[in-house]
């Protein structure tokens, strides 16, 4: 699975830049909000009202 060859270890490997933590931050909760919101509209589509 890919988050697991991204999150190892004891965070070593996490970029040191806050900016680039906060940036990493914003596009996770972009994304999983994007995917929230396509699969509530295609449960909306899908099931009839």
């Amino acid at each position: 699975m890919a988050i697991t060859k991204i999150v190892q270890g004891n965070g070593d490997g996490a970029p040191k830049n806050i900016g680039a933590r906060i940036g990493w931050f914003v596009v996770i909760w972009t994304l999983s909000t994007a995917v929230f919101f396509a699969g509530a509209s295609l449960l909306h589509l899908i099931i009839p009202k």
